[in-house]
């Protein structure tokens, strides 16, 4: 495919237009070269137009990219329409669209609707037509168009490797697991820059995603060559050199256990990160057993700061021994960067607290934490480790329903699927067909998320200290059918109330997963309704089995660093991302 970007800037002067603009006139009926100058008008006293991806190369655009149009018409009491015009060998090949306006401000013009417009050097014009069948044409700007080439990675780590002969542009997704870019012929100082910064002043964790091109409705990390070569990538955790060196893309912790925390590995957390390691006016809920130890009990919190959390005198996590609320609430929040346990998926958002088992009621819960958040124009993101029949704790299942729907705005569920298959806790003779109780609502509440549980089958395999997957599978256990909405990793190292890891097994174990995941999506964009935050997890999800949405795995695994990417765009640029939506977005 090719990108075009264009950019030059109206000249303002405090001389005439005559000075700065030249313009070609003829008859719509002149059979001449258009290019041709047959009059002088001074009817264009601005024409601009760049790449639309927001990538420090505004002149040159991949093929199929969007780009930005603005122009301001003097003396157009007659116009009848502005035309863009893509010229090549001086010869009109494109017309990229028409418009009525005098004026025109950042106009979008997505090029995919241009099958003709593929790779090369044009030059690029507005002509208007006046009603008097009259054309003036404005000075014309350079558009460099860059076919490219696309390399896909998988849920495994792997190494991709990028050759010279993939052309001037490249399309690179490394998706899950720890993913290398061998740069074949490539030195360190071969690179002008990434992301609009040179390799020196690169840190992930600080303004690294700020400047990132938006394209096929997500955002990439994009790199500059000397020669003129650019490649974008997402999902790529590091760049290797012809030199042998390595260079660091991804967030990584400190702590003990993050080695072993393979659930973040797979779903590409670390890369998120980058963006995003969780907001305040995001809160995080727990429906589960708590997290506090009764009086006189062993048990204590040690992986997360006691001001993040919101409980109450009925929250008493002795439902297990081990605390199980405590185990789901430490993937996805424990504190990162202590030198000690694991590393949550979202270090700094708050978390509300409910224990559903023995303490409020499963309404109650829900209840409270909404009215919490919305006086603290909060968005809000309950992890559920709740199976079977929970519809009427607290009320009826209408009123359940109810209260999840009349929250759609600012608040999103995922809910264990179940674990009613063999080895599991629950025996559900329709495991095959259907998930577990309030998981099954994900079919007409767009704001619920039913959450099967994903297992690392493959041996131990380690890059660069990471413990990656080379196969997974359902576990046995988790439920399936066609309310099935997403799969996260389960037996993921968590911590327990006794201050020790251990690896938290279950559907249990896959929708804090989950959870955490979406906190970080409506981190980098508060204005998602919770259905659209679903959407874009589903969106963005790694295809897995049967290609597209089936029973056993249904939209996929959840990648964190491809959702986040895609809220960001819309985030940055609404109108630009908004071209794609679905399956189309460039997963």
């Amino acid at each position: 495919m090719t990108q075009i970007d264009v950019s030059q800037e109206g000249q303002e002067s405090t001389h005439s237009v005559f000075e700065n603009y030249l313009y070609a006139a003829y008859s719509a009926n002149d059979s001449s070269n258009p290019l041709s100058t047959t009059s002088i008008n001074p009817i264009f006293t601005n024409f601009s137009v760049f790449d639309a991806s927001g990538d420090n190369t505004s002149t040159s655009v991949f093929e199929s990219g969007a780009l930005r149009l603005s122009y301001n018409l003097a003396n157009a009491v007659s116009l009848s329409n502005v035309r863009l015009e893509a010229l090549l060998s001086d010869r009109v090949v494109s017309t990229l669209g028409s418009w009525n306006e005098a004026n025109l401000s950042n106009e979008l013009i997505n090029l995919a609707s241009f099958a003709n417009f593929t790779g090369g050097s044009y030059q690029l014009r507005a002509v208007v037509r006046t009603t008097n069948d009259q054309e003036f044409s404005s000075a014309s700007q350079a558009m460099n168009v860059l076919s490219w080439n696309r390399l896909n990675g998988t849920f495994t780590g792997e190494t991709i490797d990028y050759t010279p002969e993939l052309g001037t542009g490249a399309v690179i997704m490394g998706r899950g697991g720890t993913d290398t870019l061998n740069l074949s012929g490539i030195f360190p100082s071969n690179i002008t820059s990434i992301n609009g910064i040179s390799l020196a002043a690169f840190n992930p964790l600080s303004g690294s995603t700020t400047n990132q091109a938006i394209f096929g409705g997500t955002a990439f990390d994009y790199i500059n060559l000397a020669d003129g070569r650019e490649i974008y990538l997402q999902g790529i955790e590091r760049l290797r050199f012809s030199d042998s060196s390595i260079f660091e893309l991804q967030v990584r912790t400190n702590d003990t256990f993050f080695g072993s925390q393979w659930n973040l590995h797979i779903s590409d957390v670390g890369s998120a990160w980058r963006f995003t390691q969780g907001v305040s006016n995001v809160l995080l809920a727990s429906l589960d057993t708590g997290i506090l130890t009764a009086a006189g009990a062993s048990g204590d919190i040690v992986d997360i700061a006691t001001n993040r959390l919101i409980t109450d005198p009925s929250d008493d996590d002795n439902f297990n021994n081990y605390g199980h609320g405590h185990s789901a609430i430490s993937i996805m929040s424990s504190t990162a960067n202590n030198s000690s346990g694991i590393s949550g998926i979202n270090w700094n958002s708050s978390v509300y607290v409910n224990d559903v088992y023995r303490g409020v009621s499963l309404q109650q819960a829900i209840r409270d934490t909404i009215n919490y958040a919305r006086a603290r124009n909060q968005r809000v993101v309950f992890q559920g480790g709740i199976q079977g029949n929970w519809f009427s704790s607290g009320g009826t299942r209408e009123q359940l329903e109810q209260l999840i729907r009349d929250n759609s705005d600012i608040a999103i569920f995922a809910i264990a699927a179940g674990n009613g298959g063999p080895g599991g806790n629950l025996s559900d003779s329709n495991y095959l067909t259907s998930v577990s109780g309030v998981a099954q609502l994900e079919t007409t509440h767009d704001n619920m998320i039913s959450v099967g549980a994903l297992r690392n089958t493959s041996a131990t395999t380690k890059i660069n200290g990471l413990t990656n997957a080379t196969s997974v599978n359902i576990a046995s256990y988790s439920n399936r059918g066609s309310n099935l909405t997403l799969m996260a990793a389960t037996d993921s190292p968590a911590m327990d109330k006794f201050g020790s890891m251990r690896f938290f097994g279950g559907t249990s174990a896959a929708n804090p997963n989950m959870a955490g995941i979406a906190s970080l999506v409506w981190s980098v964009n508060s204005n998602l309704t919770g259905g659209q935050v679903r959407q874009i997890l589903t969106d963005t999800a790694m295809d897995l089995g049967t290609p597209g949405r089936d029973n056993s795995f249904g939209y996929g695994l959840v990648n964190a660093d491809a959702a986040v990417r895609r809220a960001s765009a819309l985030q940055r640029s609404s109108d630009l991302a908004s071209l794609y939506s679905g399956r189309s977005i460039f997963v």
